[in-house]
């Protein structure tokens, strides 16, 4: 596994060059020589090189000899790899996001018979398949080192936001089901600070950490994400509440971070894992509150 990761973390820093994502870009319409890939590029053929040497340790590219040529061609596997790699990312952070579901469901206890009915409806939906759940759209973008994650809820925004800020609310659903958080400092507000520990067996494995820069009630929160344990990772993170017809919100996510090689580390440290588990609990918490309103 830790080869595993250490390998896409080659891959991602590869692919992180412009001038190298389009050699692969045109690398896949066909093989081609160092030369032939030089020519559209205002650089020495050693600096093309170069490029390839990257491409070639991140597995991403192999040369052969074919005749008087040696063509460069692009080497499949290593794509499949991080196929798989962002898929399962996606299905984890979407499983976390369902667990939010089962809170805001349970918080809506207060509101009319006509959303108790519509909640309903909805566990009803979400025990009798998975495929209906809400998707959860999660985007790395290639040209700066930033995650976004997308997310619609069947619940107002307040409700949303209430989960992300009330303690008591968050320590019920935050990370794996092998991990317990003990919080320190839980101060949600403009000016205001964060702090947590992760225990396993009473023992501490980590620590996170962060300052709150801007809070609008029910509409953004505006942070950073510190983990003591990868110091090099620190992310400013951007959480927005949008309002949605039908008292329904839609959570919109940015994560920055300095490079794209504090990026492919957090990316590959195995922060899925606590995504998927923590919304898991989540949705069960969510569904016992529902069902206690009800």
């Amino acid at each position: 596994m830790v080869e595993q990761d250490d390998r896409l973390s080659r891959v991602f820093a590869a692919l992180a060059d412009p001038t190298r994502r389009d050699m692969v870009t045109r690398l896949a319409a066909g093989d081609a020589t160092v030369s032939e890939l030089a020519a559209p590029y205002d650089v020495s053929l050693q600096a093309v090189s170069k490029h390839l040497k990257v491409l070639e340790e991140a597995g991403l590219v192999r040369r052969s000899r074919d005749a008087q040529r040696r063509p460069v061609h692009l080497d499949a596997e290593v794509f499949d790899l991080m196929t798989k790699w962002i898929e399962r990312y996606r299905q984890q952070a979407e499983a976390r996001y369902r667990r939010l579901d089962q809170v805001l469901a349970r918080m809506q206890g207060e509101h009319t018979a006509h959303g108790r009915r519509a909640r309903a409806r909805r566990r009803s939906s979400r025990m009798s398949t998975s495929s209906t759940a809400p998707e959860v759209l999660i985007e790395a973008d290639p040209d700066v080192p930033t995650v976004r994650i997308v997310r619609e809820f069947d619940a107002p925004r307040e409700l949303v936001f209430r989960a992300h800020v009330e303690p008591e609310l968050v320590t019920q659903w935050l990370g794996p089901d092998s991990v317990g958080m003990a919080i320190d400092l839980w101060d949600i507000r403009t000016g205001g600070a964060y702090r947590y520990t992760a225990l396993r067996d009473g023992a501490e494995i980590a620590h996170f950490y962060g300052a709150v820069h801007r809070v609008d009630e029910n509409e953004r929160i505006v942070q950073t994400f510190g983990f003591e344990e990868m110091p090099d990772a620190v992310s400013l993170d951007t959480m927005v509440f949008v309002a949605l017809p039908g008292d329904r919100t839609r959570l919109e996510a940015l994560s920055v971070v300095y490079d794209f090689e504090s990026r492919a580390g957090m990316l590959a440290s195995g922060m899925e894992v606590g995504i998927t588990e923590g919304y898991a609990a989540l949705d069960r918490l969510l569904a016992s509150l529902s069902g206690d309103a009800e």
